[in-house]
């Protein structure tokens, strides 16, 4: 599913936050607000085909990144996870660097 669609399901309100994603967010300070402007601002930089997810990236109004989980395997739109990346794992918060899970 390409981002714009994601976009659209988000806009029409045909979504979920899984409490996974608001518990882990929550713990880094991060809001609701903070999750949607991500799935609307951000891209997509990486995909599982196989589990119909994909991961998005966006850096928020204070330089902070943000990466958001979703799944679309249904008709809504479920954010699974939402969190800041550790600079150790990720290049430029974009790409995950090897060895790095």
């Amino acid at each position: 599913m390409d981002i714009l669609t994601i976009r659209k399901k988000i806009a029409a309100g045909n979504f979920n936050i899984v409490d996974h994603a608001l518990t882990e967010a929550f713990k880094d300070g991060i809001s609701v607000n903070d999750i949607i402007y991500c799935i609307n601002n951000g891209k997509i930089i990486e995909t599982y085909p196989s589990r119909k997810r994909c991961l998005i990236f966006s850096m928020l109004n204070l330089d902070i990144p943000l990466h958001v989980a979703v799944d679309y395997s249904s008709e809504e739109i479920d954010i699974m996870t939402a969190y800041i990346p550790d600079s150790r794992s990720w290049i430029k918060f974009q790409i995950r660097k090897r060895g790095k899970k």
